[in-house]
């Protein structure tokens, strides 16, 4: 691995994550409520096996990481595996369940301690890789297990960030209900472009009968949505953009990491979506909480909830949220001068 600078390093770290949950989420986000749809009327082995295809690519997430972050340090093929391989197996993606006696798996895993083992594997590797002549292949692997096992150390300490962020947003719910619409709305809308699964985090928090606060949850995904996919639109980058739309909002991570002042639309667009989704009565439960308007999850779930609203969900995930977010976005960079439309566009896309 070339010499280069911790700036340089983390953004490869940063880029190399997004593109991975990208490649790995997008199949499943795109076509997984339409395959379901399908299989209810016609030929339904067929699409449970597609929508099992598409499920399962998720679980390649730390893998497509390692390998992508290796690529972009030109690193061999063989080093690119083993860090692939490494970072699969400290991810969390897969665990032992002492009661079931044998390994269970979520997809993607804790991104947070990805990314973490990612940039440790990459540097052991970097460090090693020309000291073993022809056991290359044999001591290699093997220092990328050991670094797999620094991380199953890491991974508690890893996911308890996401459990303190969670014990965090879930004081918002104990506050007055327009109050917390519009704070777990910009909080989701915050959290889609961290390392934090919005998905898991819904799960957490509403898990009980808090339908309102459920349904700001997901508005705060569609105003994150709807500010990037205009502004990435704007800085000429129309297939991210529609990526965005369909749910690869996360490819986002690295500009937001580098210019912070892209949260001003995105809280800003948050805060009102999240206010108009309590007036105009959007509900949701803690299934649809993380998703957004990825697979039209969450506009059909709160249509489930409340029969009769196709009004008001129209104007809650599609005609607000993106009104505010053009306004928004042309406020903080053509009028403050904040930022300019350039900082949307992806790096390596």
């Amino acid at each position: 691995m070339q010499k280069r600078s911790v700036r340089d390093f983390l953004n490869i770290i940063l880029n190399g994550t997004a593109l991975g949950v990208v490649a790995g989420l997008i199949p499943n986000a795109v076509l997984s409520t339409l395959f379901k749809y399908l299989g209810k009327h016609f030929a339904a082995n067929v699409f449970t096996t597609l929508s099992q295809a598409m499920y399962l690519l998720q679980f390649s997430i730390p893998v497509l990481v390692g390998m992508i972050v290796g690529q972009m340090l030109k690193f061999k093929p063989l080093e690119s595996a083993v860090l692939g391989a490494t970072v699969l197996a400290a991810s969390g993606s897969l665990t032992f369940n002492a009661n079931l006696k044998a390994y269970t798996g979520v997809p993607m895993g804790d991104l947070f301690n990805v990314m973490l083992i990612t940039a440790i594997g990459a540097i052991a590797i970097s460090l090693v890789k020309d000291k073993f002549g022809s056991v290359t292949i044999i001591f290699l692997p093997i220092t990328g297990g050991l670094v797999a096992a620094l991380g199953l150390v890491t991974l508690p300490y890893m996911k308890s960030l996401t459990s303190l962020l969670g014990q965090i947003i879930f004081k918002f719910t104990t506050l007055q209900p327009i109050l917390m619409c519009m704070l777990i709305t910009m909080s989701f809308a915050f959290l889609i472009v961290t390392p934090v699964s919005t998905v898991a985090m819904g799960l957490i928090l509403f898990n009980n009968a808090n339908y309102v606060g459920a349904g700001a949850a997901t508005l705060g995904l569609v105003a994150a949505a709807a500010v990037l996919s205009i502004g990435t639109f704007r800085a000429k980058s129309k297939g991210a953009s529609i990526a965005i739309i369909l749910g690869a909002i996360k490819l986002m991570m690295p500009n937001c990491a580098r210019r912070p002042q892209l949260f001003l639309p995105i809280l800003t667009t948050a805060a009102i979506t999240g206010l108009s989704g309590y007036f105009l009565g959007i509900q949701g439960t803690h299934e649809s909480a993380g998703f957004g308007i990825i697979g039209l999850i969450g506009p059909t779930k709160a249509y489930e909830m409340n029969p009769g609203s196709l009004v008001q969900i129209i104007l809650a995930f599609f005609v607000i949220p993106f009104t505010v977010a053009f306004l928004a976005d042309r406020l903080y960079s053509d009028v403050l001068k904040l930022y300019k439309s350039e900082v949307y566009r992806p790096e390596n896309y």
